[in-house]
C-alpha cells in the first residue's frame, strides 16, 4: 500500500509532461501504471487517466517584490561604483609607479652628470654651433649646482 501511495504522489510531483498515463489490473489482479495502452489480452479493468501537467515555476526575477527589486538595483550600482574607484585605483597605482621610473631615470642621470662635472676639471662641452669648448669654472659650478639642484628634486 505504501508503494502505491509512494507511486501516485511521484506521478502528481513529477516534472510536466505531455503524455498520457493508463492504469489498468491485470490477470493476477494488479493494478498496473503505464504510459503505453495495456495489452488487450486478459484486461479486467482499464482506465485512462488525465494528469494536468503542473504550471511552469515563474522565474525568481518575476515573484521578487518592489522591496528586493530596489535592493537588488542598489547592490548593481554599489558594485558598479566599487569597480569604478577600484580601476581609478589602478590607474593612479599605475602611473604612480611610470613616475617612479622616471624619477629613478633622471636621479641617475644626474649623478652621473654631477660626477662628470665634479671629476673633471678640462672638461669640453659643446658650444652650440657644431664645435667644442672648454668649461671654465663658472659654467663647471654652474652645471654642478644643476645637477645637484636635480638630484635633491629625483632621489628621494
Amino acid at each position: 500500500m505504501r508503494y502505491l501511495i509512494f507511486v501516485v504522489w511521484m506521478l502528481f510531483f513529477s516534472l510536466p509532461v505531455s503524455a498520457q498515463l493508463f492504469k489498468w489490473v491485470d490477470e493476477q489482479g494488479k493494478t498496473q501504471y503505464s504510459d503505453q495502452p495495456p495489452p488487450s489480452a486478459n484486461v479486467q479493468n482499464e482506465q485512462q487517466l488525465k494528469i494536468q501537467a503542473s504550471p511552469t515555476p515563474v522565474s525568481a526575477a518575476s515573484t521578487m517584490s518592489d522591496t528586493e527589486t530596489d535592493k537588488t538595483d542598489e547592490l548593481a550600482e554599489q558594485r558598479l561604483e566599487y569597480d569604478k574607484r577600484r580601476q581609478e585605483r589602478f590607474k593612479k597605482e599605475a602611473q604612480r609607479k611610470t613616475e617612479a621610473a622616471e624619477n629613478q631615470k633622471k636621479c641617475v642621470d644626474a649623478q652621473s652628470r654631477l660626477r662628470v662635472f665634479s671629476e673633471s676639471p678640462r672638461l669640453r662641452i659643446p658650444d652650440g654651433k657644431g664645435g667644442l669648448v672648454y668649461a671654465d669654472d663658472n659654467l663647471r659650478q654652474q652645471k654642478i649646482d644643476e645637477a645637484n639642484e636635480s638630484i635633491k628634486t629625483f632621489c628621494k
